[in-house]
Formats: C-alpha cells, sequence, structure tokens
C-alpha cells in the first residue's frame, strides 16, 4: 500500500519515515517539503541510510506529490493542512492529518482557537479522531482521520476509562510537561539551548489550542460535559509527555470502579500500558507505547490520574502509523514494534 507524505522534513514526518522503515505491508510512494523542495530526503537526514529501508534516502523531495497513493498522511503544520488536503480528499484518497485542522467540530469553534477560517469547512463533521483505542471501529471506514494532539491524547488516555465510565464529576484539572521537539524543527530562539537547558516554563496558561480537542472528546465519551483547565509546560528534554490530571469524581465512586474502568479499558492493548507505579518519559521515548497510572486521592475524593508518551511517537507518528493500520486492515501493531530506547 501506497503512502504519500506531506511536509517529510519535520520532525513528525521524519519519524514517520523511520517507522515506515520496518513496515511490511506500507511503501513510501512520495514525500513533500517546503524549503528543502529539490534536495534528496537522505540530504536532509542522512540517518535514514542506516534504517531499515536506506533506498528511502534517495526519495525526491517534491514540492506536490506526483503520482496518487493510496493514503496521504499530512505533517504539514496547522492551517495550513487542510487546504493542502482538500483536493486529495476530493479525489476520494484517504487522509490522515497530524495537525489540528480536522480536530474540532465546527468552523467557529475552529477560528476562536486558531485565529483564521478553516479551508476545508465541509470535512469537519466526517473526520474521525484518531486516538485508536478509543475509535477504531470508525477508523476502519474513515476517509479523513484527525490524528490527537501530543498533550490531548496523553490526557484522554490518561482520563478517557473513568469518562467513559461516567465516574467524572465535570470538571478536570490537567498538567502537562514536554519536551523541546513539540515546537518542531524551525523553533524560535526561545527553544535553543541555552534558553532551555536548566530551565521550566509554563505556556499557553489556560488558553493553549488543545484544550477544548480535551474537553470535546472526554464529553464525547462520558456522555456529558467535561471542562477543562490545561496548562503544558516546557521541560529540558527532547522528547516526551507526561500528564498529571486532577479529576474530581461522583459521589461514591470507589477504588474498585475505578480499577474496572481501566481495566475494561486497556486490557488487550498493544500500546496502553497500566503500571504500579507513577510513569517516566524515559519510557516512551521512540515508540508508539502510553503509560499508564492513577491514584485515589480518597481525603479528597479526586482521581490522579498520568500518562507518559513520546511526543512524537504515540503523540504523532505512531499514532498516525496505527491509525493508518487499522483504516487498511492490518494488525495495528504492524511497523510500530520497535521498542523505546532506554536510558
Amino acid at each position: 500500500m501506497r503512502i504519500g507524505i506531506l511536509n517529510a522534513t519535520g520532525y513528525s514526518g521524519a519519524e514517520l519515515v523511520r517507522f515506515l522503515s520496518t513496515h511490511p505491508e506500507f511503501e513510501i510512494s512520495g514525500v513533500t517539503a517546503r524549503s528543502h523542495a529539490g534536495e534528496l530526503l537522505g540530504d536532509v537526514f542522512p540517518w535514514l541510510r542506516a534504517n531499515g529501508r536506506p533506498e528511502y534516502s534517495e526519495l525526491p523531495l517534491q514540492k506536490e506529490l506526483d503520482q496518487a497513493p493510496d493514503i496521504v498522511i499530512s505533517c504539514l503544520p496547522h492551517t495550513i493542512s487542510a487546504k493542502t488536503l482538500k483536493p486529495f480528499l476530493e479525489s476520494q484518497i484517504r487522509c490522515i492529518d497530524v495537525s489540528a485542522d480536522f480536530r474540532l467540530p465546527d468552523t467557529e469553534t475552529y477560528s476562536r482557537w486558531h485565529g483564521q477560517t478553516h479551508a476545508a469547512p465541509e470535512w469537519l463533521e466526517s473526520a474521525v479522531y484518531g486516538l485508536t483505542e478509543f475509535h477504531r471501529e470508525e477508523l476502519r471506514v474513515a476517509q479523513l482521520v484527525a490524528n490527537p494532539g501530543c498533550h490531548a491524547g496523553a490526557a484522554i488516555l490518561a482520563l478517557g476509562p473513568v469518562a467513559r465510565s461516567g465516574l467524572l464529576s465535570g470538571h478536570v484539572m490537567v498538567d502537562s510537561k514536554t519536551g523541546v521537539s513539540g515546537a518542531g524543527r524551525s523553533g524560535s530562539v526561545a527553544y535553543g539551548f541555552s534558553e532551555v537547558d536548566e530551565n521550566a516554563m509554563a505556556y499557553g496558561v489556560a488558553n493553549h489550542y488543545q484544550s477544548p480537542e480535551i474537553s470535546q472528546q472526554l464529553s464525547k465519551l462520558g456522555g456529558q460535559e467535561i471542562q477543562i483547565t490545561f496548562v503544558p509546560h516546557l521541560v529540558p528534554m527532547t522528547r516526551g509527555i507526561l500528564i498529571t490530571a486532577y479529576a474530581a469524581l461522583n459521589e461514591g465512586t470507589t477504588v474498585t470502579d475505578i480499577q474496572e474502568a481501566y481495566g475494561q479499558a486497556y486490557a488487550g492493548e498493544a500500546f496502553v500500558h497500566l503500571i504500579d507505579e507513577p510513569p517516566r518519559t524515559k519510557w516512551t521515548a521512540g515508540g508508539n507505547h502510553a503509560f499508564v497510572h492513577w491514584i485515589l486521592d480518597e481525603t479528597n475524593h479526586t482521581l490522579v490520574a498520568m500518562a507518559a508518551t513520546d511526543n512524537l511517537g504515540k503523540g504523532a507518528a505512531g499514532s498516525a502509523v496505527q491509525n493508518a493500520n487499522a483504516m487498511s486492515g492490518i494488525e495495528e501493531s504492524v511497523g510500530l514494534e520497535i521498542p523505546p530506547s532506554y536510558p
């Protein structure tokens, strides 16, 4: 099956090529770039010569895909991706969007959080949210998949089971720590070594564009409105997401209720691991895995839920491959057996 990648020279695009280099069912048929158009992919990423398919290093970076693939995966920035994907969607080519362009349900919400008019509003309603563990049946028939945001995906993995079981009382506080690679390869001076090393900072406080995504998805799972206060933090590491969420629970919720919610949600899941201690981002580096832990603060009747993922793996490229597998009727773990790198 042929895969076309839009913007293969960003961090998410590069991770996508790395995962697909081990995939026996998918073949990268074309790659695009913006500033690097006209070069070879291996000129931008020489390490590709050492991967499972060194021939991918010879792929020419084009401004546009010159042949129609079976699936297009867009790693373009927000607000640009929708416009670029529109012709593929109109040609009935299945698409996965790693940007935020199709995650929100309507044009008004999109414009509020992204400050622009949506370029393909007619596709918003049919887009399937691509957190595979909760939407795999819809993914099998989807033409357009909205890959989860890195913070949002981890937050929903941390809280989704209790939301779906109706245990949340309505308001959740979500704290997220993230590595510098989340800013992309073209990040500003604020993401340079001297600025980030031995430093930590909050950003997008109660105003981050993934806030409505978390609220929307948890509300859908629980069948009630779940309000979110979300604060992400930049910490001095290259990659990783660590979510700590604090959720008020409905009166009468017990430890057994919570155990059953998580156990039923993640039984048999290949990429979500329930553990008995707080997770660490190092456990996820380079893979498509999530580690989830929870504890009940009985004094305050508050659930503390944690999740660790790789923002470029489960938070972007790994999730895209998992979704492509589900869309294609392929075992979800194919091409994703790469274990995390530790230490």
